[in-house]
Parts: structure tokens; C-alpha cells; sequence
């Protein structure tokens, strides 16, 4: 990864690898049930996606995210990206996917926006699937890239949600901090940020071999060494320090539930040794692999 970042060409050999031997995948039900939770938890907050105007950070290669709130009813989605990433094929062919499996699809967006929404969207969907260069645009999909979550062109408070799925771990925190400050200004003051955050080691996603929480075992000078770069760059922070940025800018943390790896606690118990720098931490808080935040302002 770290060769790639520096090839002219490392991006594309790196996407070619990811999906030769990674995770890149265009498959719609990695993310499209995520999508549905997140309209669901919306929904509970006495809301509705349907006729909200949704800003995603972090496009990634294929918009699956943003279609899946097409789907549910949103009438307009920004998704933006550091990087210019989206792949066209893939993202073709998961609206093919999407395209043919109708009935599957109003089963599960039953449970989140009207049928006759549904329907309506799942036709549009079905005329256009073939062009996705024209479809997102008809789908009221803005895809921005390069662009800067942290200073975007839209008004203040023009945005309903505020989303994304597992992007933030990848983002320094001093970074985060001007995204989360920028949120405030573009959110409704009814409008609600929902972020899906993944703590735990990405290399482990692909390598059994190590535990959910290896990385922790670096210093920030030996994991800088490893993986700052874009392709493997993760920021290491923990559950709380995700919690405390978000109290110190003023956030109200609706919700924040959290998922403890077992495999990582009971190592972490056993005297698996983790860098100074998180010996500090309660040890469900290093162990915590997963967060879902609502935060309203």
C-alpha cells in the first residue's frame, strides 16, 4: 500500500487489488441493510427520510449508501470525497443487482418509507441502471470529488442528515474536528448526523492471523511508519475519544451503541500489551470494535 501511494499509477493497481484479493466489492447488501438501520434509528427519533436532504462523507468507489436513501424516500443526496474513487463499473453493476431484485427490496424498504415511494424509485432505478453517470444526477445524487467535508459549498442549515459508514476512522482527528464543526453549520437545527465508526485493525479484515486490535501495540511513529498513507491510513482512535470530541464541540450524543470484541478483551486480559499511549483506556474501550453515533446539535 505504501509503494502504491507513491506510483502514478498506485491507485489503480490498488483498486485492481482490492478487488482481485480484498474487500472492494460492488455487492448492494454490504450496505444496503446498514442504510435501512440508519432510516430505521431515524424513524424511532420521530422522523422520516423521506423528502430530507442527506450529506455523506466519503463517497468510496461505489454510492451504495446514497442509493439506499434514494430508495427510502430522500430527496436529495451529497456525497463527497477526498478522493475521486467512485468506479463506474462496479457501481453499474450494483444497480443492476438492485434493478433485479424488486420484490426483496420493497420487502426490506417496507419498513422505512411508504410503498408507493418505493415503487416509484425502484422503477426510476430500473429504467436508468445501465447509466449511472445520468441515473445519480436523475436520482438527485450530487457526487462530489475532490471535495473537503471540512468547507463545503452548501448553505447553512440546508441538511437534514448527516452520514457515514465506516469512513471516520480514516480521517486524523484534527481533520474530524473541521468536519464535525462544518456539520453544525450545514445541519437543520432539527437535522441529526449518523456515523457508523470502525476502531479495529483494517488489516485484520483480511488476515485472520492477527487480532482485531494489533495495531494498538505501535507507537504513533512505528504505526506511521506501517500505514500513513491513503490507502491504510486509520487513526487508531477509541470509542471515547470519538464521545469526548463530540461533547467538547457541543454535540447532544442521542445514541452511541458499541460492540466489545471478545477475541480482543480476553487478550487484552491475558497481557496482550498495548503502545502507552492507550494504557489509559478502560480495556472495553480498547477492545470496542465498532460505534453508531445519532447526535443532534
Amino acid at each position: 500500500m505504501k509503494t502504491m501511494a507513491w506510483l502514478p499509477m498506485g491507485e489503480t493497481l490498488y483498486k485492481v487489488g482490492q478487488k482481485r484479493f480484498g474487500r472492494l466489492t460492488g455487492d448492494p447488501m454490504r450496505r444496503l441493510p446498514v442504510q435501512i438501520e440508519m432510516a430505521q434509528r431515524i424513524s424511532a427519533m420521530g422522523s422520516t427520510v423521506v423528502g430530507k436532504t442527506c450529506l455523506e462523507v466519503g463517497a468510496g468507489h461505489v454510492p451504495l449508501v446514497p442509493i439506499g436513501f434514494y430508495l427510502s424516500g430522500a430527496d436529495r443526496i451529497v456525497t463527497v470525497d477526498l478522493h475521486r474513487r467512485i468506479d463506474w463499473g462496479m457501481t453499474k453493476h450494483a444497480l443492476k443487482w438492485i434493478a433485479q431484485n424488486p420484490v426483496l427490496l420493497e420487502k426490506l424498504y417496507g419498513q422505512v418509507c411508504p410503498r408507493a415511494t418505493f415503487q416509484e424509485r425502484m422503477s426510476a432505478l430500473q429504467r436508468g441502471w445501465e447509466d449511472p453517470r445520468r441515473f445519480l444526477p436523475l436520482a438527485r445524487i450530487d457526487y462530489m470529488a475532490p471535495a473537503d467535508a471540512a468547507a463545503l459549498p452548501l448553505p447553512a442549515e440546508s441538511v437534514d442528515i448527516h452520514f457515514s459508514v465506516t469512513v471516520l476512522e480514516h480521517v486524523p482527528e484534527p481533520v474530524l474536528r473541521g468536519i464535525f464543526t462544518e456539520a453544525r453549520r450545514v445541519l437543520k437545527p432539527t437535522g441529526m448526523a449518523l456515523h457508523v465508526i470502525d476502531p479495529s485493525d483494517h488489516f485484520q479484515h483480511t488476515d485472520r492471523s492477527i487480532s482485531a486490535i494489533n495495531f494498538l501495540q505501535y507507537s504513533d511513529d512505528e504505526w506511521a511508519r506501517i500505514a500513513a498513507n491513503q490507502f491504510a491510513y486509520c487513526n487508531r482512535l477509541r470509542a471515547s475519544d470519538y464521545l469526548k470530541m463530540f461533547a467538547e464541540q457541543s454535540w447532544n450524543v442521542r445514541e452511541a451503541k458499541t460492540v466489545v470484541n471478545d477475541e480482543s478483551l480476553a487478550a487484552l486480559r491475558a497481557g496482550f500489551a498495548v503502545d502507552q499511549r492507550f494504557q489509559g483506556y478502560e480495556l472495553e474501550d480498547i477492545a470496542t470494535t465498532q460505534l453508531d453515533v445519532l447526535l443532534t446539535r
